[in-house]
């Protein structure tokens, strides 16, 4: 049983009216309170403030005194970071409120931690951990397989392809386009931000030591694929990172690159706060740069957002995945599946035979760190869009499966028969997704199903479909059983489809009169409503609105064709369901107008003007 000894605090606590106590026998004790919740945040407040005395403790014949270089308040949710007192070759942070704190000092040197928590009461014990509970990647087994990776010099690495339908539909999908690799962002505008801070690798906007700047594209990429799922933008820009930060570190997380070789690692638990992890040049022999540094980024992340190792088998502390399937968990030893062609590296909650760790991953993310999901982007349905001849194009139909709970329809209809020839791809680099799709005919019906072996998409050939209506379901795929195999748990990411139907047709757009409102439209999040008007060659000018009291609704118009979020002649998309879009030298021809529930918006005016 632990040996616990209240120690007061220093003379910071003392300005709270406590005293300071020695228990003689300080040395054999293995936790320290002390005190609680209010009075160490408190002291710690104060010594960031620039108090001369500092919060100083000991347990055992090691000082726990550290120096506070963030302090970050939000409602009374707090992130302090810093490190241990004359020693900066080591790691001090804390967060959570007066109720409930937690966080590690860990001294770097002599490989010794501690871990800070509260209890039931509010009260902060302090106790010796083992090192490896704050950096998991020092553990003894895991630096063997390590050493043994770099010297499998026959592994014949088979990195990641991109799908030809990878056509930009999210900002980190797609394969490198002369962007600025020190501005990339997933997901511009959210709130949570996780920075990967590759300035130490950088000359300016130039990678060093030969990476090449798609090599470094790669990199941010593939930690953003694993992260996708989440509300959270990965950037590598700086100022980006820093905004974030100042309005609440809580949402925030760091990683530095580094320039040298070595063993990257993070510690655990960390996102919130300052600390960072750190992150190696040098990729897993036989691993290019991008696709290596991408998976250690997403794996050391994984660390800061709370996730230990997934464990088990031959592998020990690092479990080595499903060679039959070509999965393992991110939280495993991705490098023994390097030579994989179809490779799925996800999330776990140790469902398989041998696992040593059933943590829930992304409850940890969503629940533990407070970083949402994204919104679902096909809450009740969309419409298959068909081009010319009935062309099934990839940048009109594409999703993104949120969790393993959603799934996506896309509703068609067929006039007499038709055909139908359909590919739906995974798009992301490092991808999570294993598609699993279905055909339901209006009866409810599975007329047909596909999730290819260890493929990754689906596919339909020559299906043969009768008159009436369909839905095409598209969702998180498994193989094997959760034992041996993977279930759905983290099929998720962004997928798209290519092909044709013949036969087929989409639910007609709303014809609009210029200059007649039609009143009371309602749609629901993520959902689009389609509207026509036919422009004569007197036309010059066709403007279109829409009016809202709620929700809200965005407006995109295209000639010909029906708009997308990626494709249009025009549009408008604020943060309200007002939204005007205006077209001058009109062509003749039938302009469509597409509204999009970017949230569920009633009672909505559409309006199309004609102007001679």
């Amino acid at each position: 049983m632990y040996k616990r000894r209240s120690l007061a605090l220093a003379a910071m606590l003392s300005l709270a009216g406590l005293t300071q106590a020695q228990p003689a026998d300080l040395a054999n004790a293995l936790s320290v309170d002390i005190g609680s919740g209010e009075q160490v945040i408190q002291a710690l407040r104060d010594q960031h403030k620039g108090a001369r005395t500092t919060f100083f403790r000991t347990l055992g014949a090691d000082s726990l005194a550290v120096h506070i270089k963030d302090f970050f308040d939000k409602n009374g949710q707090v992130s302090i970071s810093g490190h241990a007192l004359g020693n900066a070759n080591s790691v001090f942070f804390l967060k959570g409120n007066s109720k409930k704190l937690h966080g590690f000092l860990a001294l770097n040197d002599g490989r010794k931690a501690f871990e800070y928590s509260s209890n039931e009461l509010g009260q902060v014990t302090v106790r010796e951990v083992p090192y490896t509970k704050v950096f998991p990647d020092f553990e003894e087994k895991f630096q063997r397989d390590y050493a043994l990776a770099q010297g499998v010099s026959t592994l014949a690495v088979a990195a990641p392809t991109y799908s030809p339908m990878a056509l930009r539909q999210a900002p980190h999908i797609g394969p490198y386009a002369n962007q600025d690799v020190t501005k990339l962002e997933s997901k511009p505008g959210s709130p949570w931000v996780f920075y990967l801070n590759t300035a130490a690798v950088m000359s300016g906007s130039t990678p060093l030591n030969g990476v090449s700047k798609e090599q470094m594209y790669r990199a941010w990429q593939s930690v953003a694929d694993q992260y996708s799922m989440l509300n959270m933008n990965v950037t590598t820009n700086r100022t980006v990172y820093d905004a974030a930060r100042a309005a609440n570190t809580l949402r925030t997380g760091i990683i530095n690159f580094v320039n040298q070789d070595g063993r990257s690692f993070a510690p655990l638990q960390s996102f919130g706060t300052t600390s960072a992890g750190t992150l190696y040049r040098n990729p897993s022999a036989g691993f290019d740069y991008g696709y290596g540094i991408g998976m250690t980024g997403a794996h050391e992340v994984g660390h800061q957002m709370g996730m230990s190792h997934d464990g088990g088998g031959t592998g020990g502390e690092y479990f080595e995945g499903i060679a039959a399937y070509q999965w393992g968990p991110i939280m495993g030893n991705y490098w023994m599946g390097g030579s994989w062609a179809n490779q799925l590296f996800t999330w776990s909650r140790g469902e398989y035979s041998t696992a040593n760790n059933q943590e829930d991953d992304f409850r940890i993310m969503t629940v533990n760190e407070s970083v949402p999901y994204v919104a679902d982007d096909n809450v009740s349905g969309k419409a298959l869009a068909l081009r010319a001849a009935g062309e099934i194009n990839p940048q009109d139909n594409w999703g993104q499966i949120e969790r393993n709970s959603d799934s996506d329809v896309f509703n068609f209809t067929v006039a007499a028969s038709g055909v139908l020839n359909l590919r739906i791809d995974p798009i992301e680099y490092l991808r999570m997704l294993d598609v699993d799709a279905s055909i339901i005919n209006a009866a409810g019906q599975v007329v047909a199903r596909s999730n290819l072996a260890v493929n990754r998409s689906a596919e339909f050939k020559n299906l043969q479909l009768g008159a009436g209506s369909y839905q095409l379901k598209i969702q998180g795929g498994a193989e094997g059983t959760p034992q041996n195999g993977f279930s759905n748990y983290s099929s998720v990411g962004y997928y798209a489809m290519q092909g044709s139907l013949t036969g087929g047709s989409e639910i007609p757009a709303t014809p609009l009169t210029s200059g007649v409102p039609l009143l009371n439209q309602s749609g629901a999040t993520g959902v689009w409503s389609y509207y026509a008007i036919n422009l004569p060659s007197s036309a010059s000018k066709l403007t279109v609105t829409v009016r809202g009291s709620n929700g809200d609704a965005d407006l995109f118009v295209r000639k010909d064709l029906r708009p997308t979020t990626t494709t249009y002649g025009c549009k408008s998309d604020g943060s309200t369901s007002a939204e005007t879009c205006s077209i001058t030298s009109a062509a003749a021809g039938t302009y469509y107008v597409g509204v999009y529930g970017y949230s569920a918006y009633t009672g909505l005016t559409v309006t199309a003007t004609v102007t001679p």
